[in-house]
């Protein structure tokens, strides 16, 4: 009975520490990925100045990276998000999204 408790306590803790080092990997790539989001944004907006972009072209630009990495589906990329993310009203969103997912009709990639 000891020897069996004994292998079970020690199966038990390597399992934790499995976990443990999962968790950790999981929290290192997420990092990784933020970082590389940053990175692509930052160089988004650096190719918009360059192209010396309007205001309204730059948020269409933006929208349609946020449906990018949404999946490509606009309706995935909900109005709240992009009232939140533009600092807009609902009709104004929309318009955003709309003419966000004719750029990438038109082949927009971000």
């Amino acid at each position: 009975m000891r020897r069996e408790a004994d292998r079970n306590a020690k199966a038990a803790a390597a399992d934790a520490a499995a976990l443990a080092e999962r968790e950790a990997d999981a929290v290192r790539l997420t990092a990784v990925h933020r970082e590389a989001a940053a990175r692509a944004e930052l160089a988004a907006q650096e190719a918009e100045d360059t192209a010396r972009l309007s205001a309204r072209e730059r948020a269409e630009r933006r929208v349609a990276r946020m449906i990018l990495a949404a999946g490509g589906d606009q309706k995935a990329v909900l109005l709240a998000d992009i009232e939140a993310e533009l600092n807009v009203g609902r009709t104004v969103a929309s318009e955003r999204r709309q003419a966000a997912a004719d750029l990438i009709a038109g082949g927009y990639t971000g």
